[in-house]
């Protein structure tokens, strides 16, 4: 039995770093084993701390070993079987902790029970979040389902469901004000890569950072910030203390070698990578084991396509990049050698994994993370920077087929998964839409007009405006003409007589007879304004609420937009004329 459970159920697909311990399903056939300590568990087995395995459990943790390395197999990701493991870990904790009997056909009985559990830490304790619940839940249906080749998942017998969004519906101030955190955030490692050159990675620590913002970063590589330390020291220091700390700031000043600067170097490596992917759009998992190459620029659209070079032969595309970007490349290339002269085919991002970690691993960005809280900046992970730089060239150029091809996609696939609804566009293309298919005409007057050709009513008065698609006034005398049924419409409406009503008291007619004035153009208009008005008010109660409201606002000098410019430069010049 000890050699099936330390090598039956071992990852030997995978490859480990010098100092990770090995994946290994083992210690889950143990009453404590899920609990235990991942570097001490194999210890325990062996010393018999754990008991006898529970042979019950030997076919359903075969089963989970085998979807786990199908999974890997086939080109799964490492993290995603890590996050498998985990989940199903808490599982059979909760399990061990019950002294619940545990087996291929009680896992989901158990299954059930434990979900009740963590629902119950949700709702009450508030020891998990929704979505943490849900992904832990889900996570482990997933794999339980596949082991007992079920139909439907185990989650659905659950009461547990995916949580629900916030409801808030993408505005352009949040769609700015992400954009802006990616601009913000791209200078803030642009500052960093420009900073950090060889010269100042080899000065004086610590390494000032200078930013664009007027801030200033220090960079201590591994020595301790004096002014932490003095906030939080309790006792005063002995000489000896004193003496001893500035012997050690000396030799960490003096040794310039990678092995004493590397946190440094890293921060600039992980920057430059991040500027790296928001520049050609690659996915990270591919960026960060790419190997350092004599490359060949070929100008394309508006930057270059890079090959390898080899043996006087060119390479297939590896990447794009812009024409700007260029420039800033071949200067990360010259420091990067600088640093690792030995190392000259190697990764062209090569961190330095202190502890033993695995070199192909994807890097997590804790040295930008840190500095990003520190400096007050969002960090913007790999692929919000890939997303925010697909949607800008979509917004910018409106054009999907030359952004999908731009990004390695397709049309369809760029518009599903990438793109991101932006209420302006969206605004300008219903306008589009609209004007294109709608046969309402804007009208110069309040309301719409269904042909651009001015004719008059047959029964308009002498003295009536012209239709002329010009004059507002005309308008109302037009056979296209419409009205709205709305309430601002009526309220434009009034706002309009007002307007007229002020252009009728500044006319000055040649003799002190104003008998004329009823024939007043201006006069007509107030007068077909007013009727519009009576047929509102008379028509129903809704639209007679309308008319009401209107002429409150009208005495209160609240006037229409469309109008109240003009309303108030008329009451100017019509006070002076009186």
């Amino acid at each position: 039995m000890n050699n099936l459970t330390f090598s039956d159920l071992t990852f030997p697909v995978l490859e480990y770093a010098k100092n990770e311990t090995p994946w290994d399903l083992a210690p889950l056939l143990y009453s404590g084993g899920a609990k235990a300590k991942v570097k001490t568990v194999r210890s325990k087995i062996t010393s018999g701390a754990l008991g006898d395995p529970l042979l019950e459990r030997v076919g359903l943790v075969k089963g989970l070993h085998e979807c786990l390395t199908d999974d890997l197999v086939g080109g799964g990701s490492r993290f995603s079987a890590n996050n498998k493991i985990g989940a199903l870990r808490k599982f059979f904790q909760w399990v061990d902790q019950c002294e619940r009997t545990l087996s291929i056909d009680t896992v989901a009985e158990e299954y059930l029970g434990w979900a009740e559990h963590l629902l119950q830490r949700h709702r009450v304790e508030g020891y998990l979040t929704a979505g943490s619940l849900y992904d832990v839940a889900s996570l482990t249906a997933t794999m339980l389902d596949r082991v007992l080749r079920r139909s439907s998942t185990l989650l659905y017998s659950t009461r547990i469901r995916k949580p629900r969004g916030n409801g808030k519906v993408s505005n352009g101030g949040a769609n700015k004000q992400s954009l802006e955190e990616s601009f913000s955030f791209g200078q803030f490692i642009a500052d960093l890569c420009t900073a950090l050159t060889y010269e100042a990675v080899t000065g004086p620590l610590p390494i000032q950072v200078e930013l664009r913002s007027g801030s200033t970063l220090p960079i201590w590589c591994g020595l301790r910030d004096t002014e932490k330390e003095a906030s939080r020291r309790i006792r005063p220091q002995t000489k000896f203390q004193i003496a001893d700390i500035l012997r050690h700031r000396e030799l960490r000043n003096s040794d310039v070698s990678i092995e004493t600067r590397y946190p440094a170097v890293n921060l600039r490596i992980e920057a430059e990578l991040l500027m790296f992917i928001a520049q050609t759009g690659m996915n990270l998992s591919q960026a960060h084991q790419l190997r350092i190459d004599q490359y060949h620029y070929t100008s394309h659209l508006d930057g270059y396509q890079v090959r390898s070079y080899k043996n006087r032969r060119q390479g297939e595309v590896l990447f794009e990049v812009f024409s700007s970007y260029k420039q800033w490349f071949e200067h990360y290339i010259e420091w990067r050698n600088t640093w690792f002269p030995d190392d000259l085919e190697g990764l062209l991002f090569p961190l330095v994994r202190s502890g033993g970690r695995l070199a192909l691993e994807a890097p997590q960005f804790s040295a930008i993370a840190r500095v990003c809280t520190v400096s007050n900046v969002r960090f913007v992970r790999p692929r919000k920077l890939r997303g925010a730089r697909i949607n800008w060239l979509l917004r910018e150029s409106q054009r999907p087929e030359l952004v999908a091809e731009i990004a390695q996609h397709t049309a369809e696939t760029l518009i599903r998964v990438y793109a991101e609804p932006n209420p302006q566009i969206a605004m300008i293309e219903i306008t589009r839409f609209h004007r294109q298919a709608d046969p309402v005409v804007c009208s110069p007057a309040p309301g719409t007009c269904v042909t651009p050709i001015p004719e008059t009513v047959v029964d308009a008065p002498t003295n009536a405006p012209d239709p002329d698609c010009i004059n507002a006034a005309g308008c109302l005398f037009c056979v296209n003409h419409r009205d709205i049924e709305s309430e601002d419409h009526v309220w434009s409406l009034s706002s309009l007589r007002v307007l007229k009503s002020l252009e009728l008291v500044r006319y000055r007619p040649a003799c002190t007879d104003r008998s004329d004035e009823a024939d007043h153009p201006a006069m007509l208009a107030v007068e077909r304004l007013s009727a519009k008005l009576r047929f509102f008010q008379e028509s129903s109660e809704v639209r007679r609420l309308w008319v009401d409201e209107a002429l409150a606002r009208i005495a209160e000098e609240d006037y229409h937009p469309a109008w109240d410019g003009f309303i108030r430069l008329a009451e100017v010049t019509a006070g002076s004329s009186l």
